[in-house]
């Protein structure tokens, strides 16, 4: 209780530091659980027309969208490392006399390591929390984003759009009752529907726990770290 007692009054008193962090894990869990959706998206309409289309540029555009999508989620994910890392390096240097009046009062190294874990988590938390309120009051706004971005960014990636028929065939969203449906006539029925819930938050909570253990990594070596050289220089 002690831990979570100061934790919360140093993210009180380090205001700016600790917004910075929670709005970073906003942006990043965004950004990562929309790619893992779009990924979502892909396969779940080549899983729908995969079987009725024989168009080998369809297949191989699929399989390069989705290492796109793999490729760009290890980016972000990077990038979320150096960033988190450069925040808390900062973080600890704004606490290095904390630390060193901890030390002072006799508090061991397992209490300085858990109270700046606590301090980057609960940051990070309320991001957590942020963004999910935001993905089930917002579903169809996040949903609308998606299909929005997608295109764009099939377009930045350089993958051309490949037409399924051929010039000749008639595709209507309800067939005419007039129509003769004799012959070589076909119907196709296709389901893209919006993503279930459970989807979302299951790329959602992935997310959710890399985000925390990466952070909670580099939280245990950076602050390893820093006590050791704030003991060497208590004891010089």
């Amino acid at each position: 209780m002690k831990n979570i007692r100061y934790a919360f009054a140093s993210v009180s008193y380090h205001k700016k530091l600790s917004f910075g962090i929670g709005a970073c894990s906003v942006l990043f869990l965004f950004v990562l659980t929309s790619i893992l959706n779009l990924r979502d998206i892909e396969k779940n309409f080549y899983n729908q027309v995969s079987q009725l289309i024989n168009n080998n540029d369809y297949h191989l555009n699929y399989q390069k969208i989705m290492q796109q999508y793999s490729s760009l989620y290890i980016i972000f994910l990077f990038l979320w490392i150096i960033l988190i890392t450069t925040l808390l390096i900062v973080s600890l240097k704004l606490k290095k006399q904390d630390m060193i009046k901890w030390r002072i009062m006799g508090f061991s190294n397992r209490f300085v390591i858990k109270q700046s874990i606590l301090e980057s988590l609960i940051p990070i938390s309320a991001g957590i929390l942020t963004t999910a309120v935001f993905l089930i009051v917002c579903q169809h706004t996040y949903e609308y984003i998606l299909v929005y971005v997608r295109p764009l960014l099939a377009n930045v990636m350089g993958i051309k759009r490949v037409p399924f028929f051929s010039s000749q065939v008639l595709v209507e969203s309800t067939p005419n009752s007039v129509m003769n449906t004799s012959g070589d006539t076909h119907f196709l029925s296709m389901s893209i529907g919006s993503l279930p819930i459970a989807t979302i938050f299951n790329a959602f909570f992935k997310n959710c726990f890399l985000l925390l253990s990466i952070t909670t990594g580099i939280t245990v070596i950076s602050t390893s770290f820093l006590f050791r050289k704030s003991q060497k220089a208590y004891r010089m």
